[in-house]
């Protein structure tokens, strides 16, 4: 089964960073977060499709040591909810 998950996410953020025509994230100072942006928007859409919480996917699919206030601090959430109505996700 996580072997299923894990080719899915894979698809899901292989297609959104096709569709944002995003290679990689903006390079900042200092340790880069354990997950990003677009990993974080992807985990959300798989959570919506596998009804399965975000903290549990991020834990199994990309590392079991994931805090959740990593994840979900404010400034963070936004961005993610920002990037997901560029997908038209969320139906602006």
């Amino acid at each position: 089964m996580e072997n299923y998950l894990y080719s899915l996410y894979q698809m899901v953020l292989k297609s959104l960073i096709s569709y944002l025509g995003v290679d990689q994230e903006k390079k900042k100072a200092g340790r880069p977060p354990k997950v990003s942006d677009l990993q974080l928007c992807a985990l959300f859409i798989l959570s919506y499709i596998t009804n399965t919480p975000v903290f549990t996917l991020a834990k199994s699919l990309i590392d079991p040591n994931i805090k959740s206030y990593h994840l979900f601090r404010k400034t963070r959430t936004q961005k993610v909810y920002r990037l997901l109505e560029d997908v038209n996700f969320l139906g602006s």
